[in-house]
């Protein structure tokens, strides 16, 4: 979800489909999802996505991402449509019932290293960096590209927030989360949370020691908020055990169904990604269009997949046209028409 998020909050132009319905969503996870795949090629996938519903989280803490704002109502419509493009491009979806996404995530990632396979976990947020391990890292994806991209191993987490993988949610616990709620150690920071760690190796222990610490505010942060810490180390840690099984054959990467992703992209008004589709495209909508039978009509994104189709209509045959232009030409920009 959080790549969702990015792509509605990206600096860019409104996106419309011909409908009207907003698309800068499921545009722009479309392409981060294509260039991920071509620059990584990995052989098996999975789109994990947060369920519906309460997790067992909310039931640890009522007040867990209860300041986070409800999902806009302009990002809802387009939810459906990214989950439509990953069936047309046939790649699994996966959630679980009171889990979140995080969750489901780890413990595929554990199942898969132990099985020995090399796992990258795409995700920007910190919190991700502790699955970091034996044949698990995460990858934190830049604009511009590869080039921009950050592989995080275990060398790097230490480099990033000064402690290793195993003591990151031990981090979490003392610094917090706004994001998601998670209340944290009042008082100590990102930098007091890691120096506190780097001490004590673990909240628990920073706690016992909350006597000692020299920095009046840490101290007092330790000594008055023991029970807040602890719990925050429990909504901070990610879930390694979800009932969910690793099944390597539905994670195969498989070649998309073009002719449902066609249709998808005409839909919504990518005519850019159409034309990237071929050939294959347009011969999907010719025989769409001679199967269609009682249909007298097809629609087509440009000259070129008109032109196809026209062979197919006998000589003499009158034809009704109906244009629909596109005024600026930049839609390979991402404007609609």
């Amino acid at each position: 979800m959080a790549h969702i998020y990015r792509a509605f909050y990206a600096p860019m132009l409104r996106m419309n489909a011909p409908s009207g319905m907003p698309t800068k969503v499921p545009f722009l996870f479309n392409n981060i999802l294509k260039r991920i795949l071509k620059d990584y090629r990995p052989e098996y996938l999975g789109i994990v996505f947060d369920p519906s519903g309460p997790t067992f989280r909310d039931k640890l803490f009522e007040k867990y991402k209860s300041q986070r704002q409800p999902m806009p109502d302009e990002m809802r419509v387009q939810l459906p449509y990214v989950k439509k493009l990953c069936q047309a491009m046939r790649m699994p979806i996966l959630e679980m019932a009171g889990f979140e996404a995080d969750d489901v995530i780890g413990t595929l990632a554990k199942k898969a290293a132990e099985s020995d396979l090399e796992v990258l976990v795409v995700s920007n947020d910190k919190d991700m960096m502790q699955l970091v391990g034996k044949n698990v890292r995460t990858l934190r994806t830049g604009t511009g590209g590869a080039k921009a991209d950050v592989i995080v191993d275990e060398k790097r987490v230490e480099e990033i927030l000064g402690v290793p993988p195993g003591r990151v949610i031990d981090v979490m616990a003392l610094m917090g989360d706004t994001v998601d709620n998670i209340p944290g150690a009042k008082g100590i920071g990102e930098k007091g949370a890691t120096e506190l760690i780097q001490r004590y190796g673990t909240a628990e222990n920073a706690l016992a020691h909350a006597d000692e610490v020299p920095n009046k505010r840490y101290r007092e942060a330790l000594q008055q908020q023991r029970e807040q810490v602890l719990l925050s180390k429990q909504l901070a840690t990610i879930s390694t055990d979800v009932p969910i099984e690793m099944n390597l054959a539905a994670l195969e990467m498989r070649t998309p169904d073009i002719a449902t992703l066609a249709d998808l992209y005409r839909e919504l008004g990518f005519n850019s990604l159409l034309r990237e589709l071929g050939s294959e495209a347009f011969a999907a909508q010719a025989v769409e269009t001679e199967a269609a039978g009682k249909r007298d009509y097809a629609e087509f994104a440009h000259v070129e997949e008109f032109s196809e189709w026209l062979k197919k209509v006998p000589a003499k045959k009158t034809l009704a046209i109906w244009l629909v232009l596109d005024m600026n030409g930049r839609d390979s920009e991402g404007y609609g028409t």
